[in-house]
């Protein structure tokens, strides 16, 4: 993984001394789901400002969880295009709050870093003005050329792409009041203007590659779902959740035309019925409804998992002959360098976060996103020819290694100024 040289000036911290560390996230831990337990088990002090709680922390963390609740939300009054912006506000007023409680109790951070675009971090430094910032900034909204044109044919409407350009506007407020900024891949850091591009270091905080390079040979069980036949072909399908962004739509087109071509074909999906980026549906169903009733999914070789904890995601991805991951133009998944590692056989959309990491032939097929008949001839192709599979998978595994979290902890070290144990 390319990282782009870190300014000195911002690395002064003494690697020699402990540290006071502020994050803030509105939900928790999310991308800090390394570093946090890192950084205090090398005995640094650390706080994390939080709305939401995706892992309750154990009573052992180590470091204290705080959180933050806005007093109301936004109001329906607003200008449309503000109304995002409203929250932002309310969002840091929030998390202003509860710093302040911190504040008053004496407690100062030597840094503070947090996920920018939600408005939480708005306020920090007005808190701790002497406090360094480092903002890890995900997403720069633009009209053309990203995830906004790509599900419309080209084609957005003019109060949308007004909307959009004010979207940004927290977002630039941050960008102004941060020391450092950190944006996790190349083509994230491609939608900022490109005056801005200069001020974003790309760190990527990296998935356990350790872990996972070795799940095919720990003899993991395989979902019990599964017939115990050898002549088994496992399809895998990974999303948090089921929408147009992550291409479920063209994901069960494919699986239902493959499962009327192949009889032993059984497809494992992971995730959640319900839409995490992007528009629900027109007609109120949800994904996985429209899936059922509409693709013709044999139902007895079509698995829906759920959302999945560690061991059950580990055994999804180590049994898998083929995984399938679709992406428009918009921030990778943490699932697809998970599959890399996990050394997955795949058949990727040919999309810019995709390219970034994958090759066609070299260590994946890359496919058309809308072409489901591309999709299905690919995935054919990996399960008829083992040896294919294997050396894209190998290669996969190779490349993956670049985003190892060891690495992206590394450079998060050495950003923040202090040395690992």
């Amino acid at each position: 993984m390319a990282v782009i040289s870190l300014r000195t000036d911002l690395c002064s911290t003494p690697a020699s001394r402990l540290v006071r560390l502020l994050f803030s996230h509105t939900n928790y831990p999310a991308q800090f789901r390394r570093l946090v337990p890192a950084l205090v088990s090398e005995g640094h002090d650390v706080v994390f400002l939080a709305r939401h709680r995706e892992w309750h922390a154990p009573p052992d963390q180590g470091f204290r969880l705080k959180h933050y609740q806005p007093h109301r939300g936004g109001s329906a009054a607003s200008h449309p295009y503000l109304r995002r912006f409203e929250q932002a506000v309310l969002e840091g007023q929030a998390s202003y709050r509860e710093a302040m409680a911190l504040a008053e109790k004496g407690w100062q951070p030597d840094c503070i870093v947090n996920h920018v675009g939600y408005g939480n971090g708005l306020f920090l430094s007005d808190v701790f003005p002497q406090a360094r910032r480092i903002g890890l900034f995900e997403w720069y909204y633009t009209p053309y050329g990203s995830d906004v044109d790509f599900l419309t044919n080209g084609q957005v409407e003019p109060d949308r792409v007004l909307k959009l350009r004010i979207w940004n506007a927290q977002t630039l407020l941050e960008l102004a009041a941060c020391d450092h900024c950190v944006t996790p891949t190349h083509w994230q850091r491609q939608q900022f203007p490109q005056k801005l591009r200069d001020q974003l270091t790309v760190i990527h905080e990296g998935v356990d590659v350790q872990h996972l390079v070795g799940l095919r040979s720990f003899g993991l069980p395989r979902p019990a779902c599964l017939p115990d036949d050898p002549q088994l072909e496992v399809l895998t399908y990974v999303s948090r959740g089921f929408e147009e962004y992550r291409g479920f739509p063209q994901a069960m087109q494919a699986i239902g035309r493959l499962q009327k071509l192949r009889p032993n074909l059984h497809v494992l999906i992971a995730g959640h019925d319900g839409v995490a980026y992007g528009a629900t549906r027109a007609d109120a169903r949800s994904w996985g409804t429209w899936a059922r009733e509409e693709c013709e999914l044999d139902p007895a070789r079509t698995h829906w998992l759920g959302m999945l904890q560690d061991q059950a995601y580990w055994e999804v991805l180590a049994c898998s002959t083929v995984h399938l991951y679709l992406t428009v133009p918009f921030v990778l998944s943490w699932s697809l360098l998970e599959a890399m590692a996990a050394g997955c056989s795949l058949v990727a959309s040919a999309t810019p976060p995709v390219q970034e990491v994958l090759s066609h032939q070299h260590n994946a097929l890359l496919v058309d996103f809308f072409d489901v008949s591309a999709q299905v001839e690919a995935i054919q192709l990996l399960l008829d020819q083992s040896e294919l599979r294997r050396r894209l998978a190998t290669a996969a595994q190779v490349s993956a290694q670049a985003y190892d979290a060891d690495r992206g902890l590394s450079h998060w070290r050495m950003l923040l100024g202090v040395t690992g144990s």
